[in-house]
């Protein structure tokens, strides 16, 4: 097949597909050809089977952490002689077994929704068509097609193939769901087209899963199933693999890291037990209960919660995201790659601008009308076939131009009338220009006459200036060709209008004879309207907050160059449209992977795109370690949207194709929307890295409390006793820390949010900063709770006698109670960076104040609740004893208030400020 059939003539063509004139092929060439090309349809790729997706959720390298941890409890479990300590393990093990199951579900659910694509093109593939076979015009399943064949398209056919124009009457096609253009394309047998024009200006040729919305044609196919442009998009579909996101990224690593940091944990305790002299069996459970502290088994439950509720409220705000993880993914978006249709615009033409002959009026509510403006409006409106709808429940019908005239026209209050149409010439591509015949209550006969400026100043003789008719000479002709020219480079639709009137005798001999040309003759030329598809509102501050936050946004749409140019000055998207740089689809063409790269470090306006154009653009953008958010609602655009970073589908002129490629959703197509997720997706990054940096804080406590607490136990009891229970750290990680870990997740945005330029793609979660804190935090924990620890063990350490389990329980309860305590005021202190916890800071977030409560009563319920002192092997605490923990929870208290304060008021030590 010619890869450039859209070019050559149609005798070439033919004679290259071995086609004669009219016959088209016989049956037995149809199946000769279905048996090399294939049939008509789009591959299915291959899909992963439910058990495949289910079964990827548990190769996340902290589930992976989990999962070994969740082995190890339930070999000691099984093995252990000790009935307390097997059921301690058993206990872990089902808590782990929970942990690790929700992760996989929610995973799962997500996923499997996710992959459906190509299932979405195949039903717009077009069921029935239209052929000759044989020498003879049948109907066949579309399916059969092969290049060659001859089809017949009629006006609300879907095109079954690609194909060639051999013959076009008045025909129009719904390209938008394929390129983008708004409005339906004329299509013309006899249009020449270049070599390297794009998809959009083959205007000689039709597209597989497009729609005729006028006229009829008649087609050669020239590209059948996988070969089309659709089977194009699909196969750019089924080879590009889902990349992980920032967030995966850095999970993964942090995943790493603790698991690495768990295992050398567990070598040096085991070693050093070695050492001491100590059994082996007892070491390796000493180890892994060490391990169990260092791993924060919460951590997955509680980014995958916070990630959710983030969800719920983006949810509210007309953003639907389909892959948990892209809502962090927006906080790091460095570059919005927008559609200009229905996006950044509100995808509806209106009437902006009225052109008298003498004057120019922008169209505003309260606009008064005078006699050239008021006769303007009344043949644009007169010469209409379109329909607006009373009920907004009902989509208005015809014509985007045509319904921008009605619009205007009620808008400006122009009154109605009671003319009656009684002739009509359509509009046709050729002639470019509309025209019609009314007649009023006195039976008197007009003409208006409604088209492209240039076409219909050729036709008229006269024109309207200041209340008189005048001839309409050479020097008025191009005054009136310049003043349409001005708007028309600046993106406007122009459309000029013209009347007359007509003798009733003269009128009914014109229309009985059908006489268009008489009717059309002696026209006077009374202005015109620029029309264009107006900003949405809001779409020019938001464009202004993603510069101020250092997002950059980019346009890539598929309509012409002067359209886009002239929108992305209205917006702000450049600030000077003579000097700024845009491309076009086919200069990227030209351009090889490299240079194409460079050119979009400056280039912030694209037109007349292909697909492959924007899969290109995404990836330059890749290459130069951008974070890409990518807007979309066509087919065309599904390839682009799965390999952006965050592929964003239009919820309501969206695609199902597109919005299955996509990873979030917006209910109101509206570009403001992505730049409300963006900040929902930096405070959800911002409180991410706030619980994270708890929990490993207090893990760094726990690990702290456990090592330095078996290595002086060692020593001062000749055998190791560790100041927690496997159990009770398990309790800490998953219940106590996990309720103010994710009310961190609701923390509001900080107010700086949006002004802070994006994060560095390469950033980790941890830096160096916030190590330190972490080492510092379980330092602070770890003396603390051991100090009171050994506090209650001094009787026993004075006396040189060893305690029994029983002696140890009361003391045990007090580090497990003072850890708690510290780990609240931990909760506090993590949020308010460089501010004072005693202002305003501490009453913020709510749902932290309600989480520490509820960890504090459930606490309680543990250390006083019978059945539950059994479980945890906790005991009654007296009024003093809870004295002395609060005591020392202030004490940390009042150290990082010191820090804050010095911070604050020595600039030496302003890097004390914050913890990352």
């Amino acid at each position: 097949m010619l890869d450039n059939w859209h070019s050559v003539d149609t005798r070439t063509l033919m004679t290259e597909l071995g086609v004669k004139d009219d016959l088209g092929l016989t049956s037995n060439e149809a199946n000769q050809r279905l048996n090399k090309y294939g049939l008509n349809e789009l591959q299915k790729s291959d899909t992963k089977s439910p058990i495949t997706l289910f079964f990827e959720q548990f190769v996340d390298p902290l589930v992976i952490i989990l999962l070994v941890a969740l082995l190890i409890s339930v070999v000691i479990g099984i093995f252990s002689t000790d009935e307390h300590e097997r059921i301690e393990y058993f206990i872990d093990s089902a808590a782990i077994s929970v942990i690790v199951l929700f992760n996989a579900f929610f995973g799962f659910i997500q996923e499997y929704r996710a992959e459906k694509s190509i299932e979405a093109l195949k039903s717009m593939a077009a069921p029935y068509t239209t052929v000759v076979r044989d020498g003879k015009k049948g109907r066949i399943e579309a399916y059969q097609l092969v290049p060659g064949d001859i089809v017949f398209l009629e006006e609300g056919d879907k095109v079954p193939a690609d194909g060639r124009l051999l013959q076009s009457l008045s025909l129009r096609i719904d390209e938008s769901m394929l390129t983008g253009e708004s409005f339906p394309v004329a299509k013309s047998a006899n249009t020449q087209v270049p070599i390297d024009a794009p998809v959009a200006e083959m205007y000689n040729s039709v597209f597989s899963g497009t729609n005729v919305s006028r006229g009829r044609g008649q087609i050669i196919i020239t590209q059948t199933g996988m070969s089309t442009e659709f089977g194009r998009i699909a196969q750019g579909l089924m080879e590009e693999s889902r990349e992980e996101t920032p967030l995966q990224q850095r999970l993964s690593t942090l995943g790493k890291y603790i698991g690495i940091g768990s295992l050398a944990i567990c070598a040096v305790i085991f070693g050093i037990g070695i050492i001491l002299g100590r059994q082996a069996l007892e070491m390796f459970i000493v180890s892994v209960g060490l391990a169990v502290a260092a791993v924060p088994e919460g951590l997955p439950a509680v980014v995958t919660l916070a990630l959710a509720l983030g969800v719920q409220r983006m949810s509210k705000k007309n953003a639907i995201i389909r892959r948990l993880p892209s809502v962090e993914t927006l906080g790091s978006t460095t570059v919005i790659c927008s559609d200009k249709t229905g996006t950044l615009t509100m995808n509806k033409m209106t009437v902006r601008r009225i052109l008298t002959v003498d004057d120019e009026f922008k169209v505003t509510k309260g606009l008064k009308l005078k006699n050239a403006m008021r006769d303007i409006l009344l043949i644009g409106r007169e010469c209409n076939n379109a329909q607006v709808s009373e009920d907004p429940s009902r989509a208005d019908v015809g014509d985007p131009t045509e319904l921008a005239l009605l619009r205007v026209a009620t808008r400006l209050n122009l009154p109605q009338s009671t003319l009656e149409r009684v002739y009509e010439i359509p509009f046709d591509s050729d002639s470019k220009r509309m025209s019609v015949v009314v007649k009023d209550d006195n039976n008197k006969y007009s003409a208006f006459m409604k088209g492209a400026p240039d076409v219909l100043i050729s036709l008229c003789t006269h024109y309207f200036t200041k209340g008189e008719i005048k001839e309409l000479d050479k020097n008025t002709r191009e005054i009136l060709e310049e003043q349409e020219q001005k708007y028309a480079t600046k993106g406007y639709r122009m459309l000029g209008m013209a009347s007359k009137q007509i003798e009733k005798e003269q009128a009914e001999l014109h229309i009985f004879s059908e006489d268009n040309e008489e009717i059309e003759s002696g026209m006077v030329y009374m202005g015109a309207v620029a029309i264009m598809d107006p900003p949405r509102k809001g779409t020019k501050e938001a464009i202004a907050t993603c510069r101020d936050a250092g997002i950059r946004p980019i346009m890539i749409t598929g309509d012409h160059l002067k359209t886009a140019v002239a929108v992305a000055s209205e917006i702000g998207l450049i600030d000077n449209p003579e000097a700024a740089i845009a491309l076009e689809g086919r200069q990227l063409s030209r351009m090889s992977d490299q240079e194409l790269s460079e050119q979009v470090k400056e280039t912030n306006v694209f037109a007349r795109v292909s697909p492959e154009h924007k899969l290109r653009l995404v990836s330059a953008l890749k290459e130069n370690n951008q974070i890409v958010a990518m807007t979309g609602d066509g087919v065309n655009d599904a390839p682009a949207l799965k390999k952006a970073d965050i592929g964003i589908a239009m919820g309501i002129a969206g695609t199902d194709v597109s919005k299955e490629a996509s990873d979030m959703v917006l209910a109101d197509d509206d570009f403001s929307t992505i730049v409300g997720a963006i900040l929902e997706g930096r405070t959800i990054y911002d409180n991410m890295r706030k619980f994270v940096l708890y929990l490993l804080s207090c893990n760094a406590g726990e690990i702290m409390v456990m090592l330095l607490g078996m290595i002086l136990t060692s020593f001062l009891f000749q055998q190791p006793i560790l100041p927690l229970l496997a159990i009770q750290i398990l309790w800490v990680n998953l219940v106590t820390d996990g309720l103010p870990a994710l009310a961190l997740g609701l923390d509001p945005p900080d107010e700086d949010v949006m002004v802070r330029k994006p994060r560095d793609p390469d950033e980790q979660i941890l830096t160096r900063k916030s190590i330190y804190f972490i080492i510092y935090s379980g330092i602070m924990i770890g003396i603390g709770t051991l100090f009171l620890f050994f506090v209650y063990l001094l009787p026993d350490i004075m006396n040189g006698v060893t305690p029994t389990p029983e002696d140890i329980t009361y003391p045990r309860t007090i580090s497990f109670t003072m850890l708690i305590i510290f780990q609240m005021v931990m909760a506090l202190n993590i949020r308010k960076e460089e501010h004072s916890l005693l202002g305003k800071e501490l009453i913020k977030n709510p749902h932290l104040l309600l989480a520490i409560a509820s960890s504090v009563l459930l606490h309680l319920m543990i250390i006083y609740n019978p059945i539950l002192q059994g479980i945890f092997d906790t005991t009654d605490l007296e009024v003093f004893d809870w004295l002395l923990i609060v005591v020392m929870g202030s004490i940390l208290v009042l150290i990082d208030e010191i820090r804050t304060f010095l911070a604050k008021k020595v600039p030496r030590l302003r890097y004390l400020a914050g913890y990352w």
